[in-house]
């Protein structure tokens, strides 16, 4: 057997109706946990016979699979399963699944993160409180950020432009890696390496392009314009942070909220100060009860939102 893909091949012909009792159920297991690109692959097959309906289903390779119905149909077309799939690593078919149309959802939840590898090889990381629509087809990778966060790293295809649509701006890329986070009242992108260009929607023709270690940020008001901040600060969170250079308390409220089972909103009115802060995950309820002792800003509940208020 030569590689992660026509290993991951046999063990989705094997496995796909096995019984939790499985006797290389073990074996399995022991296999994608080895080497991330196995489950990878594993996936990829998964998603390609239509076997498993969602990501969150996907993700749960290692577990319990769908119990067999008969033992012995599951022999029979074991062997046609296999010889289809192996059909398809070739290297045409293979390529020519890559560029099929493809539609899928991913969210999180409050607290939640979720990484996905997509068919075409990039990665998406999502923060919390976020969800995204993907559509792949032969000319185009677009994913549409309805709300939240996410680090993408692109895989490079010249022939297919990576598109992310966050509302306010278009974000347009070949290969790279960078965040793109949707706040309610304004969309900031954050490059760690590569090129990316922001377009925005609400000035057609105005954009900017950014390079490695540039951040950009366009409000609901339409000025598109570059931050004075660090961009490798918006992949904090994957490590578990939030970090904060000179942020208002809109946006430090919209953060916290995606981490945060009470949502924080800033109180409407004037601006109120700029807060420079790193916050650690595990303690955001210690974070927001100490905001007051180190920025002039005031708590309250209203209606079962936490209200920030500058003093």
């Amino acid at each position: 057997m030569s590689g992660p893909r026509e290993q991951a091949a046999r063990w989705f012909a094997r496995m796909q109706n096995a019984d939790a009792d499985h006797p290389q159920r073990a074996e399995f297991e022991a296999w994608l946990a080895a080497d991330p690109h196995h489950a990878a692959e594993y996936r990829a097959f998964a998603e390609l016979w239509g076997d498993f309906s969602s990501t969150r289903r996907t993700e749960a390779l290692a577990q319990a699979m769908e119990r067999s119905r008969h033992q012995q149909r599951r022999r029979v077309l074991q062997g046609g399963v296999l010889a289809v799939l192996l059909a398809v690593t070739g290297a045409f078919g293979w390529h020519a699944w890559r560029q099929s149309p493809l539609e899928m959802d991913l969210h999180t939840g409050i607290g939640e993160q979720q990484q996905e590898r997509l068919r075409d090889g990039s990665h998406l990381h999502l923060n919390a409180d976020t969800r995204l629509h993907v559509h792949y087809d032969a000319a185009l990778r677009q994913v549409e950020l309805l709300r939240g966060e996410a680090i993408f790293a692109v895989a490079r295809n010249p022939q297919r432009p990576f598109i992310i649509d966050g509302g306010l701006a278009r974000v347009r890329v070949l290969g790279t890696l960078f965040v793109v986070n949707r706040l309610p009242d304004r969309l900031q992108v954050s490059v760690d390496h590569g090129l990316v260009q922001v377009d925005n929607l609400a000035r057609p023709g105005e954009s900017l392009r950014l390079e490695a270690g540039q951040v950009a940020e366009v409000d609901a008001d339409g000025h598109l314009r570059r931050l004075s901040r660090a961009a490798s600060d918006a992949f904090a969170f994957q490590r578990g942070s939030l970090v904060f250079d000179q942020a208002d308390l809109a946006e430090i409220a919209a953060s916290l909220s995606r981490h945060r089972q009470q949502p924080v909103r800033a109180a409407t009115g004037a601006e109120g100060p700029r807060i420079s802060a790193v916050v650690q995950l595990a303690d955001v309820e210690g974070f927001l009860q100490a905001l007051p002792a180190i920025a002039p800003v005031r708590l309250h509940d209203e209606s079962g939102t936490t209200v920030l208020q500058a003093r």
